[in-house]
């Protein structure tokens, strides 16, 4: 227990907080430190470049604290480019330009550079706001095919996939120390791979992609590997895809560490010549989407967050805060929905919740004798869309 009262780990004071201050405000930096090669941190492709393939290269710049470190933002920067390719950060394909063999950089997921610039600077302490003695649970494991770890790291990450326990207890369990435990932590938290409380995390889902694509107003396709693919087109508020309802289920329950998301990039310089009447015109390659009508976005939002939930509450709801509806779900989506074995416990919640004075969500499952999970799960796409009042 003495080990974690020696101060909690703090990315504001390391090289990691430059790194998290580039994603937040979306600049371009070019970091220098002695005995390092040059960084280039780039949000825009989620990327970073550097010339040496190997990331250790860098344990001094992430051993740094940030005025020791020359950051100088670089707004205009690119690489040289020649031709055009996909770069995969983490598990999102993201389309660039290709690199020239004379520029001497190599990209890189900006994953690989949180994730080590963490387990470098932890030295054994939590990560800040954290406690040990909260019950945590891995999402989904690290690639360790493409991340520097240690050999005590993929038995930790084995263990935590199917507990969710206390970091005391994960220590205790793999006979590993708390350092090592609170490193391991720190590094799958900064990259999104921790789910706390047992509490629902829309970022980890397809809420959370959802939200990111109403902020860039950039369309993304997702899919389970070898699935058909669901498009995101915000511009539109639409979704299309060609996978039936399980199939939708499926996706919307997944985390999005484990589908392959990638951005449909609109402003490819791919061109094609058409003839319009008697005119031929050189325009843009337009996208395709998949066949079928678009579907508005809400209802995909409502049905990410009915089946990603999984019986957890959404994080920072409690169990037995009275509530009730203001307002019907999309009549399109109940008609859908009616259709659908797995989704028509939702009728008789949303006539309940909306008739009767607010109630508790236990309270709501014994009245409509539904089960609590189910409850949860409503309640929380009733949230995340806007239709609950809390009192």
């Amino acid at each position: 227990m003495t080990q974690t009262l020696e101060g909690d780990f703090n990315p504001t004071f390391h090289f990691l907080g430059l790194v998290q201050k580039a994603i937040a405000d979306g600049v371009t930096r070019h970091c220098v430190h002695p005995g390092c090669p040059d960084v280039y941190i780039v949000p825009a492709e989620y990327a970073f470049y550097m010339a040496s393939q190997d990331i250790q290269d860098l344990q001094a710049l992430c051993l740094a604290a940030p005025f020791d470190v020359n950051a100088k933002p670089m707004p205009d920067w690119h690489p040289d480019t020649s031709g055009d390719h996909d770069v995969q950060a983490g598990r999102t394909l993201i389309h660039r330009k290709a690199l020239t063999a004379t520029s001497g950089l190599i990209a890189k997921p900006l994953s690989e550079l949180l994730w080590y610039a963490t387990l470098c600077a932890s030295e054994g302490k939590l990560l800040h706001g954290c406690r040990p003695d909260t019950p945590v649970r891995l999402m989904s494991s690290p690639d360790f095919s493409r991340l520097f770890h240690r050999e005590h790291e993929p038995i930790l990450a084995a263990f935590m996939l199917e507990s969710s326990v206390d970091l005391f207890t994960v220590a205790a369990e793999t006979g590993m120390s708390l350092f090592k435990v609170f490193e391991f932590y720190n590094a799958c938290e900064i990259i999104g791979l921790i789910e706390q409380d047992n509490a629902f995390n829309p970022a980890n889902y397809l809420p959370g992609l959802l939200e990111k694509a109403k902020a860039d107003w950039l369309a993304r396709r997702c899919a389970l590997a070898g699935g058909a693919p669901l498009v995101i087109v915000p511009a539109e508020g639409k979704y299309y895809t060609e996978l039936d309802a399980a199939g939708v289920a499926r996706l919307c329950a997944t985390p999005l560490q484990e589908l392959d998301v990638g951005l449909i990039d609109n402003g490819s310089a791919a061109e094609e010549v058409v003839q319009i009447g008697r005119s031929w015109v050189r325009r843009k390659k337009e996208t395709p989407l998949p066949k079928g009508q678009g579907r508005p976005l809400s209802d995909l939002l409502f049905r990410a967050a009915l089946y990603a939930s999984q019986g957890r509450l959404l994080h920072g709801h409690l169990l037995d805060s009275p509530v009730r509806l203001n307002a019907n779900p999309d009549k399109a989506l109940l008609r859908e929905s009616a259709t659908i074995p797995e989704e028509r416990h939702i009728f008789p919640l949303t006539a309940f919740m909306t008739a009767h004075k607010a109630m508790s969500l236990p309270e709501i499952a014994k009245a409509t004798q539904q089960p609590l999970e189910k409850v949860i799960n409503f309640h929380n796409a009733c949230a995340i869309t806007g239709l609950l009042e809390t009192s």
